[in-house]
């Protein structure tokens, strides 16, 4: 073995050489020390373990996140304003711009047809605005009928009383076209048809008469039954024919019991004939059983001694069950004036009239009121709206040919 050139009195003259290292700490502080540093390793581990579960946390998460905003964009198709089958239409749209997009050059003709029907849609949705929307309660007012509706029809209207006998209440069937002078036979058959009760009124019809042509054809020939309820009953039939006829070119009734000539009423004495008033100044209020049934526009059993008093009438409450006003107050109107068969209604700026059901009903009525005066045109003035429904408000308005629309 080789040995060291170095011997060891030598290397112990060289130790001292060195400078002097002098440590004042006491032995507990380099205890102390060599502690601590042994306290963090074993912390470094811990706090590394934390940290990973964190960031696990934080990216399960995000993927909770993500799938629920996937299933919230599923799912808000079927709380949107739009139909099913608009929403179909605007995602046939959405898949040609993304078609479009891949072929700039057919962005014009995409927008031109983006527009179509866009414009086809709204146009869709203001048509339906006085619509049920599927899944809503159907709205419940009988609007009435113009000219324009008999183009290939025609009507029967029948004066029904209410289910407490105090109205007496004019319903409307449209038919096919058929020859006036087959009116009667027409209405007979009606009379045997309709279910009252469906909208509210009293099971009047069928009645124990005999209904014909008399003389001519504005007169109608009623035969009674020897003893019939009816001739006891005579204010509420005479009423109940009166109104029924009256919307069927009918002027006259002529009566007979048994074959021969006159009726003995109870309350009108012995009557050969009766002639039909077309002109009878009354106002015309609103009739509606329950929420079931439909909200018909009802005369009132009064008349009244201009068309002014009559408008204000039909605002007034009625102490009746199942009746109402047919204008609301809030439809005023500054002046009323006429000029042979035209009335003109000069609305306040005041005036509400929206595009809606209770407008139209209210506007219909006044229509009405103006055709018991013998109008057979309504111009509205100052109007905040130019439709209302079907009415056209920036023009003269032809009264309605009867009220009341039930099929």
């Amino acid at each position: 073995m080789r040995r060291s050139r170095w011997k060891e009195n030598e290397i112990e003259d060289m130790l001292r050489e060195l400078p002097k290292l002098k440590d004042d700490r006491t032995k507990a502080e380099v205890f102390a020390k060599i502690h601590n540093k042994k306290r963090t390793k074993h912390w470094i581990p811990l706090i590394a373990g934390v940290a990973s579960l964190f960031l696990m946390v934080v990216l399960a998460s995000s993927i909770i996140i993500e799938k629920k905003g996937t299933t919230s964009q599923e799912g808000s198709g079927s709380s949107g304003e739009l139909s099913i089958s608009e929403n179909k239409e605007m995602a046939d749209l959405e898949r040609q711009d993304a078609s479009n997009k891949e072929n700039p050059s057919e962005d014009k003709q995409y927008n031109q047809e983006f527009s179509s029907k866009q414009a086809e849609i709204e146009s869709k949705d203001k048509v339906s605005e006085m619509e049920p929307r599927k899944g809503e309660k159907a709205k419940t007012f009988a609007q009435a009928i113009y000219q324009d509706d008999l183009k290939n029809a025609s009507i029967i209207t029948m004066g029904v009383p209410d289910d407490q006998m105090n109205f007496i209440v004019p319903i409307s069937i449209k038919l096919k076209h058929y020859d006036e002078s087959d009116t009667l036979n027409q209405l007979v058959n009606q009379m045997s048809e309709i279910e009252e009760e469906q909208y509210g009124l009293s099971d009047y019809f069928p009645l124990d008469i005999k209904i014909s042509q008399g003389n001519d054809m504005t007169t109608a020939h009623i035969d009674f039954q020897e003893k019939s309820q009816l001739l006891d009953e005579d204010t509420l039939f005479l009423h109940s024919m009166e109104e029924t006829l009256s919307y069927n070119n009918i002027e006259k009734m002529t009566f007979s019991t048994g074959g021969k000539q006159g009726a003995r009423f109870a309350h009108a004495g012995y009557l050969k004939e009766v002639d039909i008033p077309h002109q009878k100044n009354r106002t015309y209020l609103l009739y509606q059983r329950d929420e079931t049934s439909p909200r018909l526009l009802v005369p009132s059993n009064m008349g009244y001694q201009d068309f002014e008093e009559a408008l204000q009438a039909g605002k007034g409450e009625a102490d009746i069950e199942g009746i109402s006003p047919a204008i609301p107050h809030d439809l005023k109107w500054e002046r009323i004036s006429s000029y042979g068969d035209l009335v003109i209604i000069q609305l306040s700026d005041q005036a509400a009239i929206e595009n809606d059901e209770e407008s139209l009903q209210a506007l219909e009525a006044i229509l009405f009121i103006a055709k018991d005066f013998g109008f057979e045109k309504v111009k509205f003035e100052n109007a905040p709206i130019e439709e209302v429904g079907q009415l056209n408000l920036t023009e003269d308005i032809l009264v309605p040919k009867a009220p009341n629309q039930v099929n």
